[in-house]
């Protein structure tokens, strides 16, 4: 009897806290829904221009990949704007492939979809010539997702920090403390930025070295700059950790927002394509920060882009971060007036 009243509190404990029944029984079927939506992409023909193409195989190619008309002085600004997944050019009894380099789920549509055009036109095989407008024609898998890599372990770390960290100090009592001495609640929030910031920061350094100089990314930017969008994407995970924490009673509570933080970001931020999903469901991205310092890092590592160049993404990066610390604000003045 006694094992079953044990039994009888947890549940009943469990259906007080709405927060940890929604993390059981509504985040899975949410995920799994994000998950199948985009393993399951139907239409993956990929886009492609034809340059002085045979008619037998411009035939043959309708079957694979959709055609798209583009004057070749156009074709390179329509691939590095990705409105264009891959240009076909036959040249001296090669096939010339033209692409944008860092979309790799675009890169092998293209590739297969040639491939299996030219099979069906000739038994022989063909030589295929890769000229990516990005990266090395011989870039791995890896490279081309792993700026995204360097930029998610550096958001989801910096997240589990700032959580735990602020809601321990909620426990101990140290910022109830705080909050009634004279300190604003801005010089609070500011304090604790700078204090989880400088572990961020380290962490920041050791990630991009560590992945440059010991991992041998493929990188063809500066160092520094790869640490500059770092450290913004880590404040961005810094202040939404401070947040959520605010509404967390225990690091328990704190943990059951990881994967409604985490798992969309890695769906969304490129390590999953999202080339042939429609255009609503990408809004979705548009939302997330490591979208944007995702695009940041890869144009920046692969593309050889300075900061300028992903200037975008940095100020929405930033505009990402200073929303979070206003509403970190509003929710001291909750705990004050508490």
């Amino acid at each position: 009897m006694r094992v079953f009243a044990i039994s009888k509190r947890i549940i009943k404990q469990f259906l007080k806290d709405r927060r940890s029944l929604a993390m059981i029984f509504v985040a899975p079927v949410v995920l799994l829904f994000l998950f199948s939506y985009i393993l399951k992409q139907d239409d993956t023909k990929p886009k492609l221009a034809l340059i002085d193409t045979p008619p037998a195989f411009e035939h043959a190619i309708k079957d694979y990949a959709k055609i798209e008309n583009v004057k070749p002085s156009e074709v390179k600004n329509k691939l590095k704007n990705k409105e264009l997944d891959g240009a076909v050019l036959f040249k001296s009894g090669e096939i010339v492939i033209q692409f944008e380099g860092t979309d790799k789920a675009r890169t092998t549509a293209v590739v297969n979809a040639i491939q299996d055009a030219t099979k069906a036109i000739t038994p022989a095989n063909i030589k295929i010539v890769m000229d990516p407008i990005y990266g090395s024609k011989n870039m791995e898998s890896f490279d081309s997702i792993g700026p995204i890599f360097i930029g998610f372990f550096s958001f989801l770390f910096v997240f589990i920090l700032s959580g735990i960290s602020f809601v321990r100090e909620r426990l101990t009592t140290t910022l109830e403390r705080l909050l009634v001495t004279p300190v604003k609640r801005w010089e609070i929030v500011f304090g604790y930025i700078l204090g989880f910031g400088f572990f961020a920061l380290i962490q920041s350094i050791i990630i991009t070295v560590f992945s440059i100089s010991v991992l041998d990314m493929y990188n063809v930017g500066s160092a520094w700059e790869v640490c500059v969008v770092n450290i913004l994407l880590s404040l961005t995970a810094l202040t939404l950790g401070m947040l959520l924490s605010a509404y967390a009673n225990n690091e328990f509570q704190v943990v059951q927002f990881i994967p409604v933080i985490a798992v969309p970001q890695i769906l969304f931020s490129g390590i999953f394509s999202t080339t042939f999903l429609p255009n609503w469901f990408k809004i979705i991205g548009g939302i997330l920060p490591l979208t944007y310092g995702a695009e940041a890092l890869r144009g920046i590592m692969i593309k050889g882009q300075s900061l300028m160049d992903v200037g975008l993404q940095l100020l929405i990066l930033l505009g990402f971060s200073l929303c979070f610390i206003t509403l970190n604000i509003f929710a001291l003045k909750k705990q004050r007036s508490i």
